[in-house]
């Protein structure tokens, strides 16, 4: 680990040629593996660190090992061609240009190419071989291909959670269930990207995008294997003969690893015991090391995802991308453990979005100032808008103007719905389970319609539903119950910002895992007849009825296994559900969530919610996580708005 910037490049070129054969060690063991020979290995000419490069230092991150077991054999990679792209949008790409060296530029293969490929049909063919770069020059194009790595993402999950279920309920062994999804979704076709070997960003990908499992990389064409740090396009299938790398996930595993964010020292792969980080045999100049090296040479720009560790991500550990580095010099020399080491000093392109890890260090740090009710960094106007109505403290920043209206309107933290007419009947609603969690002769439960739990043992939701019945005040069960997942607080710290795309809009501090319960929409309930009709873009009123139904998306695995022989997910059968028959006044009361902002491509939808004794007529508008949501993440929900405009 840096604990200081590295020091600026020296005035004469560098060394032009990797040492590859070390000076002989008497002492030392002999590596088992070859190193390559040098009629392999061309002149080098690093890429110079300019002072525009060098003057983007940050604070020094903390990555953490990335423990993962051995994946061989887990996963079973098919060579099946994977049609992503529906045949009606085309995927213009291009052949990526490498930068010239000394010994000539490379020449491009290709001319500019249009690629598509049809969804209905998964042919069964190698994977495509064409080296290209993505352009997606419209706004249209980036709501196509977000929306379709939000498919893929909703699909893994959904697998994940069906495996992990199966697992609990059968008391077997711990199984890799997210590898089983992805190998479901690969073998289906549902791998995104699988025709061309894309260098660059991915589109649909955002800088910042948080990741809680790495083979979810592979299925969204971030990185190519569930397993080596570096993933690259083989020799073959490069013009020069040369292995190229395109993505590396960097976890601080290394002994010689530095990063300080914007500069990031990475050590090749192998010669390393599993979970040491000390290396006990020399590294070879081969494989995935090798393509990191040519990447320097060629000037290849390469996409880094760090790996955390962070206790609120299922696994343990949350893989973040941070956009586009290139490698500006390779070496290879002894190490801190004195065996021999390949070292990449690679550098963050430029005029790309704030990097995805420093957002996070950003966030802890507000956290723990709220928790030590210390001063906030300049720009908030308010240390809490809800003035402890909520769990957590609601802060509020604006560092584009002076506006603070906001601060005017009272905050109310739940909706006072009225009481259900008959208090007779109010007496027979309510489960008498005197447990915790409610089983499946739960009342409650019953009433949503059976096949399992409505939420996991996490709290986050199983499967989306057109209403959720929850145990209630008139139920017998604690507060503890499995089946209370959203009446106990928000458990994400949030705060309202001012934006200049969406004047106010609400972000989150926190990582939030997809299916968790973010918060409740809040106002003044106004009871209506099926003849009223209220515009929900005026920005004072909210209608449930004018949501659109994504929490048909949330679960949903039928892509993976529509036909699939081995499908014991039994088929959901849900209740009727008579629509809402209110609206939300938030012209005088109002909480956050009034400050979601619209979009195309959520990343939360809203559930309804009825508890035990309330009246069905109003459910509660719960807001849930559809996508991971890393911190400093805006938070955004389908309003079911029709211009096209918003939408872009």
């Amino acid at each position: 680990m840096a604990s200081s910037p590295p020091p600026p490049p020296p005035p004469h070129p560098l060394p032009t040629q990797i040492p590859l054969t070390p000076k002989p060690d008497p002492d030392a063991p002999q590596s088992p593996s070859p190193v390559p020979s040098t009629s392999l290995i061309p002149k080098l000419e690093p890429i110079a660190l300019t002072p525009e490069l060098c003057d983007v230092y940050r604070r020094e991150l903390e990555p953490s090992p990335d423990g993962h077991p051995d994946l061989t054999g887990h996963l079973h990679f098919t060579q099946h061609q994977i049609d992503a792209v529906p045949a009606d949008h085309r995927l213009v790409v291009s052949n990526p240009q490498p930068e010239p060296n000394p010994q000539g530029s490379i020449p491009p293969a290709h001319s500019d190419t249009s690629v598509s490929s049809s969804s209905s049909t998964a042919k069964k063919r190698a994977r495509g071989g064409e080296m290209v770069r993505v352009n997606t020059v419209t706004p249209q194009d980036h709501i196509h291909f977000r929306s379709l790595v939000r498919r893929a993402r909703l699909t893994f999950e959904a697998l994940r959670g069906i495996y992990q279920r199966e697992e609990s309920y059968d008391g077997g062994p711990r199984n890799r269930f997210d590898l089983r999804a992805s190998s479901k979704m690969l073998s289906r076709g549902l791998w995104l990207y699988r025709d061309v070997r894309i260098v660059g960003p991915i589109p649909g990908v955002l800088v910042g995008d948080a990741f809680h499992y790495r083979a979810e990389l592979c299925v969204v064409g971030l990185h190519c294997t569930p397993q080596a740090g570096i993933g690259y396009i083989p020799a073959s299938l490069v013009s020069e003969g040369h292995p190229v790398a395109t993505s590396i996930v960097s976890s601080g595993g290394y002994l010689d690893d530095e990063d300080n964010g914007q500069v990031l020292v990475y050590s090749g792969s192998g010669g390393r015991q599993r979970n040491r980080v000390e290396h006990h045999a020399d590294q070879t100049l081969e494989r995935g090391n090798l393509a990191l090296h040519y990447s320097c040479h060629y000037g290849v720009e390469v996409r880094v995802i760090r790996c955390h560790a962070c206790d609120s991500s299922p696994s343990r550990k949350v893989y973040v991308y941070d956009g586009l580095y290139k490698a500006v010099s390779s070496t290879y020399e002894p190490g801190k453990s004195g065996r021999h080491v390949c070292k990449y000093t690679l550098v963050r392109i430029p005029g790309q979005e704030e990097l995805g890890s420093s957002n996070w260090c950003l966030a802890k740090d507000i956290k723990d100032k709220l928790l030590a009710n210390q001063a906030l960094p300049p720009g908030y106007i308010s240390p809490d808008l809800s003035n402890g109505r909520e769990v957590l403290r609601v802060p509020v920043f604006n560092g584009v103007d002076h506006e603070s209206s906001l601060l005017d309107f009272d905050y109310i933290a739940r909706p006072e719905f009225p009481l259900p007419l008959s208090r007779v009947k109010q007496q027979h609603w309510g489960c008498h389970c005197v447990t915790s969690p409610c089983g499946p002769e739960c009342g409650c439960v019953i009433k949503n319609g059976g096949g399992g739990p409505v939420y996991n043992e996490d709290g986050t939701l199983v499967r989306g539903r057109p209403v959720v019945y929850e145990c209630g005040a008139l139920c017998g069960c604690p507060m503890s119950c499995g089946n209370r997942a959203t009446q106990r607080g928000m458990k994400h710290t949030l705060e309202v910002f001012r934006s200049m795309e969406t004047e106010w809009g609400a972000r989150t501090l926190d990582l939030i895992q997809p299916g968790a319960f973010v918060c409740e929409y809040s106002g003044d309930v106004v009871v209506t007849t099926g003849e009223c009709e209220f515009a929900m873009d005026e920005g004072s009123v909210i209608d449930p009825k004018r949501f659109p139904k994504r929490w048909t998306e949330w679960g949903d695995a039928s892509p993976a296994l529509v036909g699939d022989d081995d499908d014991r997910v039994p088929r959901p059968q849900f209740p009727h559900f008579q629509e809402p028959g209110y609206v939300l006044d938030v012209s005088r009361r109002r909480n956050l969530a009034s400050y979601i902002s619209h979009s195309c491509t959520p990343n939360v939808f809203v559930q309804y919610v009825v508890r035990g004794g309330e009246n069905e007529s109003c459910p509660h508008l719960m807001v849930f996580a559809m996508d991971a949501i890393p911190p400093m993440r805006e938070l955004s929900i389908d309003y079911g708005m029709d211009d096209q405009q918003i939408c872009a």
